[in-house]
C-alpha cells in the first residue's frame, strides 16, 4: 500500500462501500439493473464528454436505452457512447478476469472503446503536442509501453481497491498526456516506477 489515503479516509470509504454493497444486495433485481443502467449512462456520457463528445446526458440515455440517435451529432459520437457501454458490459460479464491486469486485457478494452472510430490499435508511435500547454507527452512507443507495464505491476501488487482506482485514473491520463509530470508524481509518491 502506498498510503494515498489516511486511515480515517480509508475507514470512511470502506464503510460507504459496505453500505452500498448491503443496499444493492437488498434491492429487487429490476431496481439493481436500473441503478446499474443509470451508472452506465452517466459513465458513458461523462467519459465520452471528456473526449469532446457533444451528446447531452438525456441524449446519451435515449441512445443507450432505446437506440435513439440524437439529431445534429456525428455518428462517431453515438459510436463512442455505445462503445463505453459495451466495455462496461464486457468487464461485468467476467469480473474475475480483470482482477489481475495485463497489457493484453487493457488492449482488449481499448479496442472495444475505439471500435469503428478510426483510432489505431496499440501504442502511439509518434510525437504529439497538447495545444495551449507546455506538457510534453511521452514521445515513443517504448516509453509508453514501459510506463504501462510499470503501472500494471503497481496495480497488481496493491490490494487496496480505492488506491488502485485513484492510481489508475491519474496514471492513465498522465501516461497518455504528460511526460514530465509522470516522473515528478512517481518520484514524490515513491512508487515502483
Amino acid at each position: 500500500m502506498s498510503n494515498l489515503f489516511t486511515k480515517d479516509e480509508l475507514e470512511k470509504l470502506k464503510s460507504l462501500n459496505e453500505r452500498y454493497a448491503k443496499n444493492i444486495k437488498e434491492l429487487p433485481d429490476f431496481l439493481a439493473r436500473s441503478e446499474f443502467e443509470r451508472l452506465t449512462i452517466e459513465l458513458s456520457w461523462k467519459s465520452s464528454q471528456i473526449e469532446g463528445n457533444t451528446y447531452s446526458l438525456l441524449d446519451t440515455e435515449a441512445l443507450i436505452k432505446n437506440k435513439i440517435y440524437a439529431k445534429g451529432h456525428k455518428k462517431e459520437e453515438a459510436i463512442m457512447i455505445l462503445n463505453h457501454k459495451e466495455a462496461l458490459d464486457y468487464i461485468l460479464k467476467d469480473k474475475k478476469y480483470f482482477q489481475k491486469l495485463t497489457l493484453s486485457k487493457i488492449t482488449e478494452l481499448h479496442n472495444i472503446l475505439t471500435k469503428d472510430l478510426e483510432v489505431r490499435s496499440g501504442f502511439r508511435n509518434h510525437m504529439v503536442r497538447i495545444t495551449g500547454t507546455k506538457y510534453l507527452p511521452l514521445d515513443n512507443e517504448l516509453q509508453i509501453r514501459n510506463a504501462m507495464e510499470n503501472l500494471i505491476k503497481l496495480l497488481n501488487e496493491n490490494s487496496n481497491s480505492f488506491e488502485k482506482a485513484l492510481i489508475t485514473n491519474l496514471m492513465i491520463s498522465y501516461i497518455h498526456h504528460l511526460k514530465t509530470i509522470i516522473r515528478e508524481l512517481l518520484e514524490s509518491s515513491q512508487t515502483l516506477f
